[in-house]
């Protein structure tokens, strides 16, 4: 932990920044930021390869023993940096102190799933964290995220995932590739109107829930791959939810059929 980063010419500082803002370098790099003491954390309990971390003197007490761990126990390269220069690299407006850039990379997909979530052109970085979340939370096997779907490793989409990304297989598929996964399993299809109420809707068996993008809902490869629509019945005059929050209610009465099955 000797090394002291006070220039902005650091190669750690200049690959930071380059993950920081575009998905191709991401891409390239094979890596993305865990930023924040709990994320860290997160990615150092289930041993994710982290390639270094950079922290600066304004680091928490919690933050301060995750890096004596790290030191002691992993063996991680580490390197304090400035306050000045944690803020520049920095995707929030208020830096925790440290920073972690780690290995970009996808668990395993299981090989026989009861419940899938499949991201249709999910564009907005927070309700894709939020659902990553949810997803995690409720046990989801996998979340497929479909061509033009948000990357899921840029800076808002880990931070609003709040460590799922560490612990549920998420995966950039194709169609074709998606479809041969899900070979034999209903897919249900969220929809404003028209569906099936979710609660009359058989979430006992194994099955993949289709959640559409905010702007258009889903596309047409995402309908013709969904045999089954369900509609959340609404009594007020807003005409949608957004797709986090359409996704956790459907989540929840998943969960209830298969916990309420459990029971009999």
């Amino acid at each position: 932990m000797s090394e002291l980063i006070t220039s902005n010419s650091n190669s750690k500082i200049k690959l930071v920044r380059a993950l920081q803002s575009r998905r191709r370098n991401r891409e390239s790099e094979h890596a993305f930021v865990a930023e924040g003491v709990r994320l860290v954390e997160e990615a150092i309990s289930i041993q994710w390869p982290i390639d270094f971390v950079l922290y600066d003197e304004t680091l928490s007490d919690r933050g301060n023993d995750l890096l004596s761990e790290l030191e002691s126990k992993i063996k991680v390269d580490i390197a304090r940096i400035t306050p000045k220069l944690m803020q520049e690299i920095s995707d929030t407006e208020t830096p925790q102190g440290i920073l972690g850039v780690c290995k970009r990379q996808a668990l395993p997909l299981p090989t026989n799933p009861t419940f899938v979530i499949i991201a249709d052109q999910i564009r907005d970085p927070g309700n894709m964290g939020t659902l990553l979340r949810t997803a995690e939370a409720a046990g989801t096997d996998a979340v497929l995220l479909t061509p033009g779907t948000v990357d899921v490793f840029s800076p808002k989409v880990v931070r609003a995932g709040m460590g799922a990304h560490f612990h549920l297989p998420i995966h950039h598929k194709t169609w074709p590739e998606i479809e041969d996964y899900l070979t034999g399993m209903p897919v249900f299809l969220t929809t404003a109107e028209g569906g099936t109420p979710l609660w009359e809707a058989n979430f006992r068996q194994a099955c993949a829930l289709l959640i559409g993008g905010e702007a258009f809902g889903a596309t047409k490869a995402g309908e013709n791959l969904a045999k089954n629509t369900i509609t959340i019945p609404m009594q007020g005059r807003v005409e949608s939810l957004n797709a986090a929050i359409a996704a956790g209610i459907v989540i929840a009465e998943v969960l209830r059929q298969r916990y309420s099955q459990k029971r009999d």
